[in-house]
């Protein structure tokens, strides 16, 4: 199995929901967290902060690089499948679709030995 990269992005703002709206999504994740957990294909992952920086050879900006199309990365799932395509289905599965977000899937690369 590889790993692969599922960048969270844009989405509904917790703060523009209902208690209950919340309440419900979290459950969501709970389940869809759980089940990936359960068929060992959950790496790890993350909400983010909202805000950062971005650094260049430039200098550093004081805002990270958001997109109005695609909007801004807002969490990061790592999972484990045997192809860009299951990567993908794990993806749709994601209650962050649910949440008209959208999820960019990339393969992680394995580090070249050094």
């Amino acid at each position: 199995m590889k790993d692969y990269l599922l960048l969270l992005r844009g989405g509904i703002p917790m703060t523009s929901k209902t208690e209950a709206q919340n309440k419900e999504e979290m459950q969501a994740w709970g389940v869809y967290m759980g089940g990936l957990g359960q068929a060992g294909q959950l790496v790890g992952g993350l909400p983010l902060v909202s805000g950062g920086k971005t650094v260049s050879g430039s200098g550093v900006t004081a805002e990270a690089v958001t997109s109005a199309k695609e909007g801004i990365v807002g969490g990061y799932l790592i999972v484990k499948a045997n192809s860009l395509d299951e990567a993908v289905e794990i993806a749709k599965k994601c209650p962050h679709i649910a949440n008209e977000g959208n999820i960019e899937v990339r393969e992680i690369a394995p580090m070249p030995a050094m």
